[in-house]
């Protein structure tokens, strides 16, 4: 096992764990909004407000889905180099994703290390995806 299968392995464990984790948090916050807001204990702001959140909620589950399966395929990928393609792309992906979320949000004037994280974790898993398809070439 080469060093960037390594990492590869490492951070695939560490989204494996946060793709569960956002998951569980994304159903709990989905499923509370939607429940706030179909109840009548609040005004209409309060409902607005809570089906905002619920669909936050269920963006935050779509994304925690992919990184779920990011780690799933990046473990693969760290015990069988020849299965790094869609590891490569997929980390890509969120490679774009997480730059256009930082540049969006600096415009919005706000700024969140979770972003950064992301930014950092996708540029790690793509630098050392596009490592392990070099050597598997050469």
């Amino acid at each position: 096992m080469s060093k960037s299968q390594k990492y590869i392995k490492v951070i695939s464990i560490i989204d494996i764990i946060f793709g569960i984790i956002g998951l569980i948090i994304g159903i709990l916050g989905a499923t509370g909004g939607f429940i706030v807001a179909g109840g009548n204990t609040g005004a209409d702001v309060a409902a607005t407000d809570a089906v905002g959140f619920a669909i936050a909620m269920v963006i935050t589950c779509i994304a925690s889905l992919i990184t779920l399966i990011v780690g799933i395929l990046g473990v693969r990928a760290a015990k069988d180099a020849s299965k790094v393609g869609p590891v490569f792309v997929i980390a890509v992906i969120s490679l774009i994703i997480a730059i256009g979320s930082i540049i969006f949000n600096v415009i919005g004037g706000k700024f969140q290390f979770s972003d950064l994280f992301s930014l950092v974790g996708s540029g790690l898993m793509a630098f050392c995806a596009n490592n392990v398809r070099k050597q598997n070439q050469g």
